[in-house]
């Protein structure tokens, strides 16, 4: 206990160091708790080594961190994009795996190591991935639809490599025929899910909404997640793949977010921990005895996945550049690839000189991911333009675009009167939680902030024949008018106004038309007033 709190407050001094840092530098946070992590291990400055109490407490970031990917994968979303799931994930994944499995073989690792590595070069983030696709407005569109099924098949494919992995170290030679039967019992644990799911929905949940207490629904998240680690613990299952479960039984109701949110401190400390204590595991003083061999094999493993992506999403009916646009979204590594090879690396399934060079690279991969992401998205955004009629020559599709800015009830309420007279409505707003239920609806959202003018492009306000605003504050209303007449003079604009002296302002800005709620209210007093006297 005397050297476990020391150690426990260093890993958190450091993580609160390297995050500020990723944050000014405008990169992902996962990265920089890798390295410091690796600054102040064994290797480096030793300020933390290795400890039961640290490796239990990483073991709980473990916990959490599947516990959030449970809970923010979508059944309904794999209800719309199964057959992606089942095709192209299926070739993706299968076609990355064998040609690294191959590529290992050549360079002399056995199987099981090949195996580990395949599975972690071949997985993405889908936590990443499903925001992004959300910011840009793509979750409804086809390339999303694709990416969906392949985020959510790699996440599904990494159980069997996780059940065999457990089960290779507990029994050794015995772990296939372990694993087979691991799987076997697995099999009604995830047969109940659907039926946990509804349970969950119709009874307890509108329960807890009653009581409005935030303690009771945080202890009942804990108890089921510690449920179904415990479950799968007795079953002799990976405990892994009980608290997916557990996330995935407290998907889908109205309450998810809400536990999503109550459960993320205790995700974003307990994940902190765990990818510290993952880059203790770097050896700094070793890197430079890293092979020529090793150095080669791993760039060529991403090739490997880069073609596998592209060729699957070609498969799948995309145009070339659209493939490449969405196969660059894509070619990072995800935490779960964290998670296999520092399995791997514990288990001695990975080397120590091949595990140095895969966190390396997977590091340097993810930091690129903003970048990579950004680009991606500008190629399939070319490619949907140069598919996309000529719109001067066509004025009926041109006024059937609307833009809606504000996704608060009252912006709900007019883009569903817009649907029904047969408008293209594209949504923004800067809060994911309002415009999930109108993507969920099938509306294009974007999530962002209406004022930034590549959120706008985003929206494709150049070809909007109409841009309404809602949003509740006259100045942020007032600069989204001026950027949006800036951006397309030709569009009827109509903004909300909350006060009469603010009106002026946004028709100089380039609204058309200005909706004020100051007279409008003053109106229904009058009307009710007149109505009264009768």
């Amino acid at each position: 206990m005397e050297s476990f709190i020391p150690q426990l407050i260093v890993i958190l001094l450091v993580g609160i160091l390297a995050g500020a840092t990723c944050r000014l530098c405008r990169i992902p946070i996962l990265p920089g708790y890798v390295l410091a992590g690796a600054i102040i291990g064994p290797s480096a400055v030793h300020l933390i080594g290795p400890g039961n109490q640290i490796e239990s407490l990483a073991e709980i970031g473990v916990v959490f961190l599947l516990f959030g990917i449970g809970i923010e994968l979508s059944l309904e979303e794999l209800r719309h994009s199964w057959r992606e799931f089942l095709t192209i994930g299926t070739i993706q994944v299968g076609l990355c795996c064998l040609v690294i499995v191959i590529l290992c073989r050549l360079f002399g690792i056995e199987t099981a190591t090949a195996i580990v590595v395949a599975m972690s070069v071949a997985v993405s983030s889908t936590v990443i991935v499903f925001r992004a696709f959300t910011e840009w407005g793509y979750t409804t569109h086809p390339a999303g639809l694709r990416a969906i099924g392949i985020l959510l098949f790699q996440d599904a494919a990494i159980l069997p490599v996780v059940m065999w992995m457990a089960a290779s170290e507990r029994h050794g030679s015995g772990a296939v025929s372990f694993a087979i039967s691991s799987i076997l019992l697995a099999i009604p644990l995830i047969l109940a899910i659907p039926i946990l799911r509804l349970v969950v929905a119709r009874w307890i949940v509108p329960g807890l909404g009653r009581l409005r207490s935030t303690e009771i629904a945080v202890l009942f998240a804990l108890l089921v997640l510690t449920t179904f680690g415990y479950l799968s613990y007795v079953m002799n299952l990976p405990v892994a793949l009980g608290v997916l479960a557990a996330g995935l039984v407290l998907n889908g109701n109205r309450m998810t977010k809400q536990l999503d949110a109550l459960a993320q401190p205790f995700r974003e400390t307990f994940g902190a921990i765990f990818f510290i204590s993952l880059g203790a595991y770097l050896n700094l003083q070793e890197l430079h005895e890293i092979t020529m061999g090793t150095l080669i094999f791993c760039p060529l493993c991403l090739v490997a996945k880069a073609a596998s992506l592209v060729l699957a999403l070609r498969w799948s009916g995309l145009a070339w550049r659209s493939a490449v646009g969405l196969g660059t979204t894509l070619f990072h590594m995800g935490e779960l690839s964290f998670l296999l090879l520092w399995n791997g690396r514990q288990t001695g399934i990975v080397s120590g000189d091949l595990y140095n060079a895969l966190m390396l690279i997977a590091v340097a991969n993810l930091m690129a991911t903003p970048v990579l992401v950004y680009w991606g998205f500008r190629i399939i955004r070319g490619s949907v333009a140069e598919r996309q009629p000529d719109r001067t020559a066509s004025g009926d599709s041109e006024l059937r675009k609307v833009v809606l800015i504000g996704a608060g009830p009252m912006g709900g309420h007019i883009a569903a009167y817009l649907e029904t007279l047969g408008m293209d409505v594209c949504l923004v707003d800067q809060s994911p939680l309002n415009l999930q239920p109108f993507a969920q609806q099938g509306f294009r959202t974007i999530c962002g902030d209406g004022r930034e003018v590549d959120v706008l492009q985003r929206a494709e306000i150049l070809d909007a024949a109409m841009v309404v605003v809602c949003v509740p504050d006259d100045g942020v209303a007032i600069a989204i008018v001026k950027a949006a007449r800036q951006l397309n003079p030709r569009a009827t604009i109509i903004a909300r106004c909350r006060y009469q002296s603010h009106r002026s302002a946004l028709e100089r800005a380039g609204a058309n038309c200005t909706i004020v709620e100051e007279i409008e209210a003053a109106w229904a007093v009058q009307r009710f007033l007149q109505e009264s006297k009768r």
